[in-house]
């Protein structure tokens, strides 16, 4: 071969090995984003329910109460892994759902359970408040409660 026949199929073997390593790398760059989509999204999706799930609308629902008998704290972040300082902290938080129930009990005194039914005692409603006759949920408190891992 003469010359520039030897420089055309140098350069054209050089073009071949430089758009295999562009192939390459955007086959690698691919894989990871492949890879890390799904783990975003399960991330996601697995706090994403339990939020739903203890959310203002779900309580007003089921409970039949106002909005503002409602009252959820927001979670802390000390335990997030990406909270300062950087790294484990060994605990997470649980959630603690009290339902406080108000009524009348046989003798037709006022009477509140502050630990969904299972105990009463007898209180002095605020003036003006109509009890009702029978056991009723009055309000909704969420709250959260550090554990050591």
């Amino acid at each position: 071969m003469s010359d520039t026949g030897d420089r055309v199929h140098e350069a054209a073997t050089r073009i071949e090995e430089g758009l295999e390593r562009v192939e390459t790398a955007i086959k690698e760059k691919w894989a990871m984003e492949s890879w890390l989509v799904p783990a975003v999204l399960v991330t996601l999706f697995w706090s994403v329910p339990g939020d739903i799930w203890h959310s203002h609308w779900r309580y007003t629902a089921t409970y039949d109460i106002p909005s503002s008998e409602v009252y959820i704290q927001k979670k802390p972040h000390d335990c997030n892994f990406l909270a300062s300082p950087l790294g484990a902290k060994y605990c997470n938080y649980e959630r603690i759902v009290v339902i406080t129930r108000w009524g009348k009990s046989t003798t037709g005194n006022p009477i509140a359970s502050y630990d969904d039914g299972k105990t009463w005692s007898a209180f002095t409603p605020p003036a003006g408040d109509v009890i009702p006759e029978q056991s009723t949920v009055k309000q909704v408190f969420v709250s959260w409660e550090k554990k050591e891992d």
